[in-house]
């Protein structure tokens, strides 16, 4: 018995009529065809295996009345072609498509629920974060709920998947079917790994494909794998047959298993437990999971420095901007985060856009507080200092200091990071004089270093001076002055 079986699983092809030696089986033992080393499938089951998003996983911990425990943990239950034929036929029942069963459809059967388990446990976990976009987006289209299975054929349900051919995302969009279907490539964006945009554009692309050809589920899979024209060129060169199992030899070597892949995979989701496979779960549901639009430029490095979420995690989350980088330059973008650090990228934003690689830009000095008589200055955060504690240290209010910050009081305050203080005083100069030899009739020069926003109107009313005085002292012909420039003031 046990021997009968690893021959299926080694060599592929068991054909019937030897079988009816072993008296074990009561029914027919079908042929099985396994799937192609080097099949597309196959392929993306591999790049969902080296995923970083499961790095640290979580186990799902299912109740007892959705275990079947009936079976050891690792129990890998076999089941025969009967039963195999009974499932898909009540599944059959349910659902527009045609669930056959044959050998193909066998031999995909075997992959997903005795060969690869452990990646149909990480496409189970990974059906929580999608599938709630697939059902709800299906569901308002009047679209078979069970298209969204298409996706783990495409690309095992990473987000990031690309094939051999170039085909991008969750839904494997070429380049110039994304393009078709109003998606948006470009040197740092690439909708095809949008799972919201590319989920629209697969659902119209299948509404038509299924259209064109005759309202005919199979030919339209057919076609959105290979393409209308390739499934054409197969109608015409098998003499105008139009059945798929029929068609099949005709379509292109990657498109031979598309069909028999989607069913199977229709079969494991609703049998897994049935085969003892246990959901692995990636770090997020989908209801975890919310969108915040930003307004300017920003880097997932900053993003990360500032919110605390790992790289890695937004570029999961955010396969879409393709270099790390979020162009929001002419619109403002979505940036997809666990709704646990929502909360700290409202609060911290302000900050985003000021981080710059390297360090901390100086925040702007705002013209009208120097209009009204204040004097502006900088303060850069030590470690382990508050707002609290910086404002009591130049005798400013908390609200004040959070304010002209653009900041919240409860905003978390970094190494380094400058804030800007007003204060009717001037500040003390930190700037040490120019060293020269002092004579009793001769005070020390004192110089400015002009800083990011400053003008010489308001350097010149920090010093209780005037521009043309300033202009006068530096041999300047114009008011314009450039950052980390060098003022002689008296």
């Amino acid at each position: 018995m046990r021997i009968f079986t690893v021959l299926i699983r080694k060599y592929g092809f068991v054909f019937v009529g030897w079988i009816s030696a072993f008296s074990v089986y009561a029914d027919q033992v079908d042929p099985i065809e396994m799937p192609k080393a080097d099949d597309p499938v196959l392929a993306m089951m591999d790049s969902l295996d080296v995923l970083n998003y499961f790095k640290n996983y979580r186990k799902v911990n299912e109740g007892s009345a959705q275990r079947n425990l009936q079976y050891a943990p690792d129990s890998v239950p076999e089941f025969s072609d009967k039963v195999y034929r009974e499932r898909l036929k009540k599944l059959d029942q349910a659902t527009p498509f045609k669930l056959d069963y044959n050998p193909y459809v066998k031999g995909y059967i075997e992959l997903y629920a005795n060969r690869r388990r452990g990646t149909v446990s990480r496409m189970l976990g990974l059906a929580n974060t999608y599938f709630p976009i697939f059902e709800e987006k299906l569901a308002k289209n009047n679209m078979p709920l069970e298209l969204k299975y298409l996706a783990i054929v495409e690309s095992a349900l990473n987000p990031s998947a690309k094939s051999r051919a170039g085909a991008m995302g969750l839904w494997q969009f070429m380049y110039g079917t994304g393009k078709l279907m109003g998606l948006e490539i470009s040197s740092y964006v690439d909708e095809r790994c949008d799972p919201d945009k590319a989920t629209d554009a697969a659902i119209a692309y299948l509404k038509y494909l299924y259209k064109y050809f005759g309202n005919d589920w199979h030919l339209a899979l057919a076609a959105y794998n290979a393409g209308p024209g390739n499934v054409n060129k197969a109608i015409r060169r098998s003499g105008g047959k139009r059945d798929y199992w029929e068609l099949r030899p005709y379509l292109p070597g990657e498109t031979n298993g598309y069909v028999p892949a989607f069913i199977a995979v229709n079969y494991i989701m609703n049998h897994y437990r049935d085969h003892n496979i246990k959901p692995v779960q990636a770090k997020y549901h989908r209801y975890e999971i919310d969108s915040i639009y930003v307004r300017q430029e920003m880097t997932f490095k900053q993003i990360s420095d500032v919110v605390g979420i790992e790289m890695s995690e937004l570029e999961v989350l955010n396969p879409m901007y393709i270099q790390g980088f979020v162009p929001a330059k002419w619109k403002p973008l979505p940036v997809y985060l666990p709704k646990s650090y929502i909360g700290d990228f409202i609060v911290n934003e302000p900050l985003l856009y000021r981080y710059v690689t390297g360090g901390w830009a100086e925040p702007p000095v705002d013209s009208a507080k120097i209009e009204e008589g204040f004097f502006a200055s900088y303060h850069k955060v030590s470690r382990g200092e508050t707002f609290e504690f910086i404002a009591q240290k130049h005798s400013v209010e908390v609200d004040s200091l959070a304010s002209w910050n653009q900041l919240e009081t409860n905003a978390r305050l970094f190494l380094g990071q400058n804030l800007i203080l007003y204060t009717k005083q001037a500040p003390v100069i930190e700037e040490k004089p120019e060293p020269k030899p002092e004579t009793p009739s001769q005070a020390p020069a004192l110089y400015h270093t002009v800083r990011s926003g400053e003008t010489l109107w308001g350097v010149a009313r920090k010093y209780n001076t005037s521009p043309e005085a300033i202009k006068a002292k530096n041999g300047l012909n114009s008011d314009g002055l450039r950052v980390g420039q060098r003022l002689k003031i008296k």
